[in-house]
Parts: C-alpha cells; structure tokens; sequence
C-alpha cells in the first residue's frame, strides 16, 4: 500500500527545511534497483510524465514464526514477497494519475538475471510475478514490470506491512465497507457487513484477504484500491491535517517504513503526493491489468492470465501518456452508440461460473436497470470466466445493449435462440454489478471497471 503512504509527504513540504529534511532522512535507500542494463529496457518518456512502482511487501527477515504479516495463521513463510504491486502514472499534461494495480500470481515471463546470492545467470523462464520479487527483489521485479507493460519505471517506492499497521492506527483507523461478513483464519479478518473504521491489525488483514472472495486477487485488489481511496480522503481530512500530534505520529510511522531506490527524493514524493490533492474530484484513477482467466494452472500453480489484447490497449494508453477518458488520437471513430432501451431487451440469466447466488444476483441487478428477465435464472456449467451474450439472428442490437451492461462481456449468435437473449455469467462478472446502458451511449471496453479516489463503494 505504499502510494496511500505517499500523500502525506503533502503536508511535509509546508514545513521547513530542518522538518523536511527530518523525514526524508528517515527514508529507507535501496542500492541498484533501477540499474538495469540499458539495452532492451523502455525508452525514457518525454511527455514529462513519470511513472513509480509502488510495492506492499510483506517482508519477514528478523522475524520467528507467528509474527509479522502472516496474519493469525500457523503457516510460516521466509523472505519477503511483493503483496501489492501498482504500477502509478502520472500524466505530464494535467494534473491526473492513473495507479493500476497487477496481480500477484499474474503468470508473466521473468527476465533473464543474476541471483543476488551465488551470482548464477538464471535464464529468462515463465513463472509468477511475485516470484520475481523473492527470487530477484526489487531489480528483479522491476525488469519483470517492464518487460510486462513496456512503461519505464522511473521510481521505487516500498513499504512494509508493520508500517502500514502503524500508518493506519496513528490516523485513528480508517472507514471500510463489506458487502458481506468477512471471516478468514488465515488473514485473520474478522468483521461484520456494513461501514466501519477498523484499524491496523483488521485494516491489514481487510487488504489482504484472498480466500473466500469470489475472484480470489482480482476482489482483494479491489477492496485494496477501495482502501486507498479511503486512506486519502482520511490523510487529507481536516481531523488530520490540523491535529498536529496525529500528523507528526503519521507521518513518522510512514517515513520510517518507506524504502525507495537511491535516486527517490522526498521532492519526488512530493510530486505524487500532490496529485492526491485531486481525490475528492477523482482525478487519481485506479484500474487492474486486464484478466483473461483469474484461476488457471499453470506448472501445478493456480495463475492469473492477462487478457493480452486489452492489457496491451491499457499500456499503450499509459506509455503515450493519455489519461483515462482523454480521446485517443489514433482512433478516427468512436464505437458506434447504443439504439436499444433495456426495456426492449428480454433476457434470461445463467450462472456459468458455479459461484453461489451469482446468476440471482446479476439478474437482479439487470432487472433493476430495466431488462426484462424472461426466466428466472439457472445454472450451466462452472469454468466460466467472463460473460458471453448469447443472441438469435436480427437481435445484434439488442445484445450489444445487454453487453454495455455487463463488464467484459463478450457477444456470440446461437441461431437456435430466438428474441430472448441468454446471459452466460462468468467469474470476471461476480461482484461487479450491472452498469446501466442508455441509447446514444457507446458501448464500455471489455476490461475491469475502472475507480476514482473518490468513489465510496462496498468491497466484496
């Protein structure tokens, strides 16, 4: 959670040079990580944009079984692992960012490097990109990033779990909502649906929860982003900035906990910290690298699969420097619009993803925005992934309504159908909700929604 942290650096360059100075001292440097070799990397950006890898490391070295951040679960993991990793942008041309969030069983190709340990050249191999980060570290997982996105990494920022324990309870807790009750042994999570500020020790494990979420990493990324835009709002609040013994406590607590890479000034901390000054108008987007199957195996491990053509679409877009909803100068014409209300569209719902309550829960909220369900729901089957729109001939239309409703949904004609379309749910879909079309609108592009600093959402 190390761009939350960031923001309070904010308020550290209103003080004086001896303050400053105080905090930045307290920053941890690591050697090498952005000495990587020149050739093959990204080129530099000359748009005046930049762009940070933040990482949450969940790092246990000095520590014995039981402490840490494993949570109140018996097992025991050493070395340190790369929990959270966002990739943040910040636009050259405006005062916008975009923190997009990778997944950390995402299955990448890890470049070719040299073990910090025996100095063996390890050949460039498929696997985890967590694993490069406790294969490798930070130059190691920096090169991965790279290789993933095509986007250079200007600045490393890393902080550990204990820290963000400690961020979290110095500003008092901080709010989160849950859809539902969260109860994990593991994680250690255990709190009741609704609002609620929570602090350090539940806030940790309310980020870091992956089982019993639907959508395993996909849902715990979102309730991270959910938090981030919370820590914020929090941070920037005036119970915050006018409490001057919350905010020294705060902002040694972060300080204390930041490791960047050598050439990382408290300056350039600054400068993203600035860009939080625009949460409350949404102005720093959170997104999620693109996912094809969040749940497939690869060499006995489950994996998440990027969704390669719209993880590219996503990058392209960061790499020239276009923010979210800016129009893309390459593209000559828009999708074409909308012409079918969802009151015109008869529709019937299958859970194709063997998630519980799923195929009740879209069909609800389609119902909600007008479709017309023609059969209560049912299921089929339980290995879908994203969601298909299922249309009889002369009904193109009104299944492309359908899909702008649903979040990645894909379109398909069975000419067996007739005027009521079939919606075939999948895990991308669950927990989303059903976006409201409208004639006029043009379709949304097939990727996760997207969210602002200052949206106020429910996580899973």
């Amino acid at each position: 959670m190390a761009v939350v942290t960031s923001v309070t650096v904010l308020v550290a360059a209103t003080a004086g040079y001896a303050l400053l100075m105080k905090y930045d001292g307290n920053i941890g440097r690591i050697a090498g990580v952005l000495d990587l070799p020149g050739e093959g990397r990204p080129a530099d950006d000359d748009t005046g944009a930049r762009t940070l890898l933040l990482v949450g490391s969940d790092s246990r070295e000095g520590l014995e079984a039981g402490q840490g951040a494993q949570g109140r679960g018996d097992e025991f993991v050493t070395g340190q692992r790369a929990d959270t990793i966002i990739l943040a942008h910040l636009f050259g041309d405006s005062e916008q960012a975009q923190l997009v969030s990778i997944p950390r069983d995402t299955y990448v190709t890890i470049p070719q490097y040299r073990d910090p340990e025996t100095g063996a050249v390890v050949e460039e191999r498929q696997g985890k990109i967590n694993s490069s980060f406790f294969d490798g570290g930070a130059p190691l997982l920096v090169a991965t990033v790279e290789q993933l996105s095509g986007v250079r990494v200007d600045h490393y920022v890393q902080i550990d779990f204990a820290g963000f324990q400690a961020m979290v309870d110095t500003l008092g807790g901080v709010e989160v909502c849950l859809s539902e009750p969260a109860f994990d042994r593991d994680s250690g999570i255990d709190l009741p649906a609704g609002r609620q500020v929570v602090g350090g020790e539940q806030a940790l494990a309310f980020v870091r929860q992956r089982k019993g979420l639907p959508r395993g990493d996909i849902d715990r990324i979102r309730r991270q982003q959910q938090f981030m835009g919370a820590v914020i709002r929090k941070t920037l609040s005036a119970g915050t900035l006018l409490n001057p013994l919350r905010l020294n406590s705060f902002l040694d607590a972060v300080t204390d906990s930041l490791q960047v890479d050598e050439g990382t000034d408290i300056g350039d901390l600054r400068d993203l910290a600035l860009r939080m000054r625009g949460a409350s108008a949404g102005q720093v987007t959170f997104s999620t690298v693109p996912v094809a199957d969040p749940a497939a195996r690869r060499g006995g491990e489950s994996v998440v699969l990027v969704d390669e053509v719209a993880a590219e679409q996503l990058f392209d877009r960061l790499r020239r420097d276009l923010a979210p909803g800016e129009p893309d100068p390459q593209v000559s014409a828009e999708p074409e619009p909308l012409t079918i209300e969802p009151s015109e569209v008869q529709v019937r719902v299958f859970n194709g993803a063997g998630i519980s309550g799923l195929g009740r829960q879209v069909s609800s909220e389609l119902e909600e925005r007008g479709f017309v369900m023609a059969a209560p729901p049912a299921d089929r089957g339980r290995d879908a992934v994203r969601s298909t729109v299922r249309h009889g001939p002369g009904q193109e239309e009104a299944a492309r309504t359908l899909a702008a409703a649903v979040p990645g949904a894909e379109v398909e004609l069975d000419p067996s159908l007739d005027d009521t379309l079939e919606l075939v749910v999948g895990a991308l879909s669950a927990g989303l909700g059903a976006q409201a079309p409208a004639p006029g609108a043009s379709p949304s592009p097939s990727a996760e929604p997207a969210l602002t600093a200052a949206d106020d959402i429910c996580a899973p």
